[in-house]
């Protein structure tokens, strides 16, 4: 079947990089909100775990955010798509352990994946850091 829009598939290039701010902005926005407050869930999955001497809740929060950001930019965009994939589902496997989870939370990881994954095989697209080699 022919498409309606053929000349859209010119600007094919564009989505990726929709999807990559998107997907880094959600990464920089939790990672935020999980620093400023000390979430009692996200606390809890990581009770008693430490660093050295520093727990690894503000730990884990610092690298969400640098993950969003190099998302966000396009900077080592497939390294950072993988970093959030196992991010996310460690993340997700540790508080399936503690609670079942919702329709929500089990439907917006397999989204999230989803858009990782098309990243990590699509690329940067425009306005990146990353160049395709």
């Amino acid at each position: 079947m022919l498409s309606i829009f053929p000349e859209l598939f010119t600007y094919g290039i564009v989505a990726p990089f929709i999807l990559r701010v998107a997907i880094g902005g959600f990464f920089i926005w939790q990672g935020v909100r999980r620093r400023k407050e000390e979430m009692t869930s996200w606390d809890t999955l990581w009770v008693g775990k430490k660093i050295g001497s520093l727990p690894l809740s503000p730990i884990l929060a610092k690298v969400q955010i640098v993950i969003g950001i190099f998302l966000f930019v396009g900077l080592y965009t497939q390294i950072a798509a993988i970093l959030a994939g196992i991010f996310v589902w460690v993340e997700f496997h540790k508080k399936s352990k503690t609670a079942r989870p919702t329709f929500v939370e089990f439907w917006m990881n397999i989204i999230v994946t989803a858009v990782l994954v098309s990243l990590l095989f699509l690329g940067a697209g425009i306005l990146a850091f990353d160049l395709p080699l």
